[in-house]
């Protein structure tokens, strides 16, 4: 009898540990404002935005002790750019992209900001 109760006290830690590990991942209107936030700072102004589906960073790129992370999933966007860029992009001209993916990451100080760290499928900057 005493096995079993040292066995059930062993799984009721080790799910109290895995639940309190866990963070709430970021709303779409969170996760949309990291993103605005993000491009109005490379100089384009967000014209459009689909989000799809926000997911926990894969373990094999999650940092122990590290702030949480998650994968965005960009339907589409469109972006207008507020100054020129070359000779292919010019002030006000649009650019459209789909299925891109972009990683946002938990301020480490401030608990409700998210930052943008990794983009792919978006190459304007």
């Amino acid at each position: 009898m005493r096995a079993k109760s040292k066995s059930f006290l062993v799984i009721v830690v080790f799910l109290i540990a895995a639940l309190c590990s866990c963070s709430v991942a970021p709303s779409e209107d969170t996760v949309a404002g990291a993103i605005t936030a993000y491009f109005e700072n490379a100089r384009y102004r967000v014209v459009d935005l689909k989000i799809g589906k926000i997911e926990g960073m894969p373990l094999s790129e999650k940092t122990y002790m590290g702030t949480p992370g998650y994968v965005v999933e960009v339907v589409s966007i469109t972006l207008e750019s507020q100054a020129d860029r070359g000779a292919d992009i010019k002030k006000g001209s649009q650019l459209s992209f789909s299925n891109a993916r972009i990683r946002v990451r938990q301020d480490a100080a401030k608990k409700d900001v998210w930052h943008v760290s990794i983009i792919s499928g978006i190459s304007v900057i």
